[in-house]
């Protein structure tokens, strides 16, 4: 089944950054489809050489699944390594390149299967490099597999690795494929009951233990050697079998090689490490005997000490980055198990740790996050932390309590119980007051939340704990803060918080039911909306119910089908018309012989022919059992690979939807606000064209006036010259008729007629005075109506940048009249998916 017929490759959403992004992987694409349909040379050497450059890229971001591009170049990389035409030690390079990524290490192992054709590749003809090469890869991505049934790989597989396992290990590469192909023997036995039958019937299962309890004595082996023990004594004798001094001599091995594993920076033991400890605390029949070891205090010393040195040196690695940073997120995962252990004697290097948790949190902040909430957890019923401390967290506690900003929905978890964790502490309060905020307390919520929605299940598990956790701080802050009591209050009111909470309430977590429980039994938890908070997700959780019983049925319906067909087929391959008439005539004869007490006169040839045919049958059932399985297997991981893309295509479509969306609300916040601008505008305007009208007429009364004054002032003026001409007159008059008795008094007169000349030219300096007044109110005529001119420029000015802004406000509308157009579009096309979809199905 082809999956990656979608031509689409995100174009919706992808730019030319993208574009070139996943070049590589789309030639490869088109050169495997050419390779399935021609099998030719060049096909060939054109996905050798795209494989290439595909495994030496340096963005691992390309295997990252989620992209129709990604899943189309891993489902075609499937069908080509399953050719024994192809280029299979290329695929294998970009396996080990991709098998670094986390997310594409799961979809490696989990949905695109590649674990048997791997193992197909793995024999004794190849080199012992390529056998290094190929056992690597099938380290890394068997780790964590599922097998539910007898795999047909399983017997050649197991074969292939216990050779390699019991072949004396003298020379370093047999050393290393001995080592790795136990690796691998772990990771495919573990919590795989077929995979360890398999194994039990390909060795002798009590010689096989003696070697590995000869490995494991002798240094060699670690923590692989203790978790195979460990999964062969339960499929043979059961956990509750295991003795407690195995399990203390399991965790002698397990910290030896937790230790040697820091120094070395082998990740793959530092993960194994964690596993094992992991699932050692995990079960209740073995959990008693770890807590009895007495011998941790002194190994987690040392582990301390060389971990401080790994996060010196992790920092400045740029060879290696990936693998320093993996080194160290197991090393922290293991130091949480051995925490939660609540050892008294380990609570002596909690300071320790906690400065430990301070340097790692710079290079991976969510595994420090954990470590030191479980430290600070353990002291939760005394209310209060030891000094010692209190004095190490001080340092770098307001650095942990900065909210996440780089992928708040991962990290933001471990921040929260972080949070949540040092509430409980009376001394820490204050400092979780002073540093985190109610604002972005709910936004790193709302980010968690939103990034388990998308997880399936588990991110079910972890909503639930985010929004218990969450609702816990805010009602131990609540009473200290008005800020958190109101934070309180919006979260019991989100609506997705109150379905998690009644989630969690009906869930088969029975300390989950605990958590739920105890924050109602708080003395600040509001008892009024019980039913408003627990009663929103009731009807969800049965429509929920209802759909999963459906599913379920469904289900199996499905595989009772598939089971009977199977069965059938079996049965019309079992032997030939000849052969049944045979063995229908020995069956009668036998019948015939026990009726009448006569079987002991049958041959034993008889009896050994029917044997034969027996098993001949058998074996032809066996075989095409075995033919039957590996083509539903197949066909499985088709199928998987087909939900993959589904899923891939889905994401983008939605991606493109809530794009468009976002940029939908986005304009529809312009337009308000533009809108409200224009309003704005229009109202300022308004006031500025209601002022202008005030002072224009201000100025017309002030120019009325200023008339007024002047020409009074031109009217006194020209009555004073009247009565002085007047007076000039008559006195000229008088001396006329003076001059001629007064011509004795010429001299005197004279001198009386230079006094008038200076009183005459005193009064054409006051009528000069009186002109230049004139002038200068002409002049402040002239700048009133300059000052009017300019703000008649300014009003225009203002009309014409509203007109500016109304043809804006149509470009806005008409690109919101586009998205909706697209948003329709979008619709248009999720509903064409579907149904094609269901058509499909």
């Amino acid at each position: 089944m082809e999956v990656d017929g979608v031509e689409n490759w995100n174009s919706g959403t992808g730019n030319a950054a993208d574009a070139a992004k996943f070049a590589n992987l789309k030639a490869f694409v088109n050169a495997a489809r050419e390779f399935e349909a021609t099998h030719s040379e060049n096909a060939i050497n054109l996905m050798t050489r795209y494989l290439g450059l595909i495994a030496s890229s340096c963005d691992l971001s390309i295997f990252s699944p989620g992209r129709s591009e990604v899943c189309a170049f891993f489902s075609s990389l499937w069908r080509v390594m399953s050719d024994g035409r192809g280029p299979h030690w290329a695929g294998v390079a970009v396996l080990a390149r991709a098998a670094i990524e986390p997310s594409a290490k799961h979809a490696l192992t989990h949905t695109y299967k590649f674990m048997p054709i791997l193992a197909r590749l793995l024999c004794n003809v190849i080199s012992n490099d390529k056998k290094i090469k190929l056992l690597s890869v099938m380290q890394d991505i068997s780790y964590g597999i599922k097998i539910s049934w007898q795999e047909s790989y399983l017997s050649g597989l197991m074969k292939q690795l216990t050779d390699w396992i019991l072949q004396p290990m003298t020379e370093p590469q047999h050393r290393a494929i001995g080592h790795k192909s136990l690796t691998v023997l772990v990771n495919v036995c573990y919590s795989n009951l077929p995979a360890i039958y398999a194994l039990m019937r390909t060795v002798d299962t009590k010689e096989f233990v003696v070697h590995l309890i000869n490995l494991k004595d002798g240094g060699y082996g670690g923590v692989e050697v203790c978790r195979l023990l460990l999964c062969l004594s339960g499929a043979t004798r059961g956990a509750a079998s295991t003795r407690q001094a195995d399990v203390h001599s399991y965790l002698c091995c397990t910290m030896r090689t937790f230790r040697n594993a820091i120094i070395e920076r082998d990740a793959t033991q530092l993960l194994h490490a964690y596993t094992f400890i992991n699932d050692l605390c995990s079960d209740p029949n073995l959990r008693n005997y770890v807590s009895t070891y007495p011998n941790f205090n002194g190994p987690l010393q040392d582990a301390i000490k060389d971990t401080e040195g790994l996060c010196v040196t992790a920092a400045d690695d740029t060879a290696e980055p990936e693998s320093a940073v993996t080194c160290l997120q197991n090393i922290l995962k293991f130091l949480t198990v051995l925490v939660s252990l609540e050892l008294y004697s380990v609570r002596a290097q909690h300071g320790a740790l906690v400065a430990l948790c301070m340097k790692a949190s710079r290079l991976c902040l969510p595994h420090a996050l954990e470590l030191f909430a479980a430290i600070v957890t353990q002291y939760r019923d005394e209310g209060r932390l030891p000094p010692s401390l209190l004095a190490v967290m001080n340092q770098g506690l307001p650095a942990l309590l900065v909210p996440p900003a780089l992928e708040p929905g991962k990290v933001g978890l471990q921040w929260l119980v972080v949070v949540g964790a040092l509430c409980e502490s009376c001394e820490t309060q204050q400092s979780v007051l002073k540093e985190v905020t109610p604002d972005s307390f709910e936004d790193t919520l709302y980010s968690v939340l939103h990034h388990t929605a998308q997880s399936g299940v588990v991110g079910a598990e972890g909503g639930q704990q985010a929004v218990v956790v969450s609702c816990r701080t805010a009602l131990s802050l609540a009473p200290l803060d008005p800020r958190w009591e109101a934070a309180l209050c919006r979260l019991l009111e989100h609506h997705q918080v109150r379905k998690l909470l009644c989630a969690g309430l009906t869930s088969s977590n029975t300390q989950r039911r605990k958590q739920v429980l105890q924050l109602v039994k708080h003395h600040y938890f509001p008892v009024d909306q019980m039913n408003q908070v627990f009663g929103e997700g009731a009807a969800s959780l049965s429509c929920m119910s209802e759909g999963v019983s459906c599913v379920s049925e469904g289900v199996t319906c499905v595989s009772v089908g598939g089971a009977r067909e199977e069965g059938e087929a079996a049965w019309a391959q079992r032997l030939s018309p000849a052969q049944e008439h045979a063995i229908d005539a020995l069956v009668d004869k036998l019948n015939d012989a026990l009726r009448n007490d006569k079987i002991s006169d049958i041959a034993t040839s008889s009896v050994m022919e029917l044997y034969g045919y027996k098993m001949s049958c058998l074996e032809q059932r066996l075989h095409s059992h075995t033919v039957a399985l590996q083509g539903a297997t197949e066909h499985m991981a088709s199928l998987q690979h087909a939900l993959a893309l589904l899923q891939a295509t889905n994401s983008s479509q939605q991606d493109v939807l809530y794009t468009t969306q976002m940029q939908n609300e986005k304009h529809k916040k312009t337009i308000e606000e533009m809108h409200k601008q224009l309003e704005d505008a229009e109202s300022t305007l308004r006031g500025f064209r209601a002022k202008l009208a005030a002072e224009r007429l201000d100025k017309e009364h002030v120019k009325d006036n200023i008339k007024k004054e002047c020409n009074a002032q031109l009217a006194n003026m020209e009555a004073e010259m009247r009565r002085r001409e007047k007076e000039a007159e008559d006195r000229l008059q008088q001396a006329d008729t003076e001059y001629k008795a007064l011509q004795k008094k010429l001299e005197q007169q004279c001198h009386k007629n230079s006094e008038l000349a200076n009183v005459l030219s005193k009064f054409e300096e006051r009528v000069r005075q009186r002109e230049r007044r004139l002038e200068e109110a002409a002049a402040a005529e002239a700048a009133l109506r300059k000052d009017l001119d300019h703000r008649d420029a300014v009003i225009k000015q203002l009309e014409k940048s509203v007109v500016e802004r109304e043809a804006r406000l149509g470009q806005v509308t008409a690109q919101l009249e586009e998205m909706r157009r697209v948003q329709e579009m979008v619709a248009k096309l999720m509903a064409k998916t579907a149904h094609t979809s269901n058509t499909s199905a």
